[in-house]
This record gives structure tokens, sequence and C-alpha cells, in this order.
């Protein structure tokens, strides 16, 4: 959650209007996503700075029923952030449009966003003397 400056809480909660786990439609204008989501809030305190040794979860998954795209994005972090471009403003040398608002979406690999300053969830990103930071996260994509 964020407050009303969109600084983080430090609290865990269900996004408005989705479902975890449930397909939603990525329409022309709605919904409108910006926001990290977390895969399971459980295992946070056991999550540390290098999980290239642990196994890879489903962060989500894509289908464009008219192209017959799909894409996956796998990772080891615990979290990931979802935006769904409504900021987009690509223009070109002559200032044409190149991309814009929705033209695209990101899916990025995380940890938990302002987790230096939560001490339940510090370790996953503070590094120690001798320590390795790692992560793995893998993007599929095929048509059918």
């Amino acid at each position: 959650m964020t407050d009303a400056s969109n600084i983080p809480t430090g609290e865990i909660a269900s996004y408005p209007g989705l479902e975890a786990g449930k397909p939603f439609t990525l329409g022309t204008s709605e919904p409108l996503i910006d926001h990290c989501f977390v895969l399971d809030p459980s295992s946070a305190s056991s999550v540390g700075p290098d999980t290239r040794a642990s196994p890879l979860r489903k962060l989500c998954s894509f289908h464009h029923p008219n192209s017959r795209l799909h894409l996956e994005a796998l990772s080891t972090e615990p979290a990931f952030q979802f935006y769904t471009g409504q900021y987009t403003d690509v223009k070109d040398k002559e200032g044409r449009q190149l991309f814009g608002p929705r033209s695209g979406f990101c899916v990025e690999a995380s940890r938990y966003i302002n987790a230096v300053n939560e001490e339940r969830w510090r370790g996953m990103v503070t590094l120690r003397k001798g320590e390795k930071w790692g992560s793995r996260t893998v993007y599929r994509a095929w048509k059918d």
C-alpha cells in the first residue's frame, strides 16, 4: 500500500479490483496499474540477498487473443512491479508520436518496495561483507 503521496506504507494488501491468480483484461484505458505485487508475504523474512538457488516462480502471464502471442515472467524474486504504461510518451526527433499511453506494459521482478526502511524486510536488500547478491528472471514468449 501507499499513502496519498504514493509513499509505501509497509502494509501488504490486495490491489483494488484485481484478485490474485484470476485473469483480467488490459483494455485500451483500464485498468491503470503501477504497483508492486508480492508473491508470498509469509516468506518475506526468509528472503536473503541471493535468491539464485531458489526455484523459479511464475510472476504473471499474458495472452493476446488476436495476435495469439503469449508472455510469461518467472523469477526467484519475491515481488514484481507491474506498470500498464499510462505515462508512456515517446517521440521521434521531429516530435512525432512513436509510442503513446498504453502502447506497452512493464513487468519488473523485484524485492519489496521500501524494504530497506522496513526492519522485517531489510534482510532481502542488505548485503553484508562476504555475501553475494543475485537473482534469476526468465521471460518466455511464444505464439500459438
